[in-house]
């Protein structure tokens, strides 16, 4: 497994640990389509952070 990809492994299960103690202090309970909904948004946005991360470096070996 690549450094970055261990990076975006970790900071997924830290996310969505996050969220389910979060939403287990605040409400009491757990809701699996909501983390699910929640897991995919990041997934996405992770996506697209590597997307700009490899676009940035493009421009830069210019």
């Amino acid at each position: 497994m690549s450094l970055r990809r261990t990076l975006y492994v970790s900071g997924f299960v830290g996310a969505s640990l996050a969220y389910i103690f979060t939403s287990l202090a605040f409400t009491g309970s757990f809701h699996v389509v909501q983390w699910t909904v929640f897991a995919a948004f990041f997934l996405v946005v992770f996506a697209g952070f590597e997307r700009f991360i490899q676009w940035s470096e493009t421009l830069d070996a210019k």
